[in-house]
């Protein structure tokens, strides 16, 4: 069908909480304000443990996107894979095929009958996309069908692509290898489902400012993003917090769809593998971990000790 409507651009999307936890709202860095935000050196990790009843469980805050020279991963995140008998993702990867993701975003990520993109969103904006998308091999035409927040998410994947980044080297990607090829069980916090629909109740002009803000930093993106991996092998939980949270504050509704909302669901979740008699291992986007409402410092309000290593 349409370029952006291909198995490509939906893998883009495998882990909503990566691709749009970097979505390119970013180009100033806001100073960080938060309390559980500590100062910490060069040798921590960003990878936090945490002592259950009568296990560990260890949270790595993932860079869902990475390019071949992030690699080897730092011994400490092996480490914690090694000491785990069981792995944690956002979504349950044994689970994942193209077929079903394609089937989920087709439901939210399309506009219906009668609907289309140029409709929906201002004359301006539609004069930048003709502008932008011919750069991506892309035209209006065959976007039109495509919302706003999806076509966002697809142009800041093949961005990055394009500069040398790749979700298929992503830390989630690498460790569900490793925990296939070493016969670890696999679970998932959400479903494919519940990431397809985390922006299906935006409005009309959510969608339309959502894009806007990616298509104003594209330019921009490598290099934040490059920024963003920089802080995150350095465990700089500060940096980490300005990059991937500023939006809180700017845009607080796409923020509470990304993240706040989330975080809340996987905390009954989290805390209930804190009861079990086996280590874990919890991989999920950075932004999750990071920041006053990020797993983490919920963790620490709930009385747990979360140590970062």
């Amino acid at each position: 069908m349409h370029q952006a409507d291909d198995s490509s651009s939906l893998i883009a999307l495998l882990c909503a909480g990566s691709r749009t936890v970097f979505f390119a709202f970013a180009l100033s860095l806001l100073a960080a304000s938060c309390s559980t935000v500590y100062r910490i050196g060069e040798s921590k990790d960003t990878l936090w443990k945490l002592r259950g009843d009568h296990n560990t469980i260890y949270l790595l805050g993932s860079v869902h996107v990475l390019s071949r020279k992030s690699y080897p991963l730092k011994a400490a995140l092996n480490r914690a894979f090694d000491d785990s008998r069981r792995v944690v993702f956002e979504i349950d990867l044994n689970r994942f095929t193209t077929t079903r993701l394609r089937q989920e975003f087709k439901r939210t990520a399309f506009y219906p009958a009668g609907q289309s993109l140029s409709k929906s969103v201002s004359p301006e904006t539609v004069e930048l996309l003709k502008e932008v998308l011919p750069v991506y091999g892309l035209t209006l035409k065959k976007v039109e069908r495509v919302k706003p927040w999806f076509l966002a998410e697809w142009l800041s994947s093949r961005t990055l692509e394009m500069a040398g980044f790749s979700e298929t080297l992503g830390v989630d990607v690498y460790f569900f290898r490793k925990a296939r090829s070493t016969g670890k069980p696999v679970f998932g916090l959400e479903t494919i489902r519940d990431q397809a629909q985390i922006f299906d109740h935006f409005s009309n002009q959510e969608n339309e400012r959502y894009l806007l803000g990616t298509l104003a930093t594209l330019a921009t993106y490598p290099a934040l993003i490059s920024r963003l991996v920089t802080a995150w092998q350095k465990g700089d939980v500060r940096l980490l917090d300005q990059i991937l949270n500023q939006d809180q504050h700017a845009d607080p509704v796409t923020h509470k769809a990304l993240f706040s909302d989330r975080n809340i669901k996987w905390l009954p979740q989290i805390e209930a593998i804190a009861h079990e008699n086996e280590n874990y291992l919890v991989i999920v986007g950075a932004g999750h971990l990071v920041g006053n409402d990020g797993v983490v410092a919920q963790l620490r309000r709930h009385g747990y000790t979360v140590e970062q290593m």
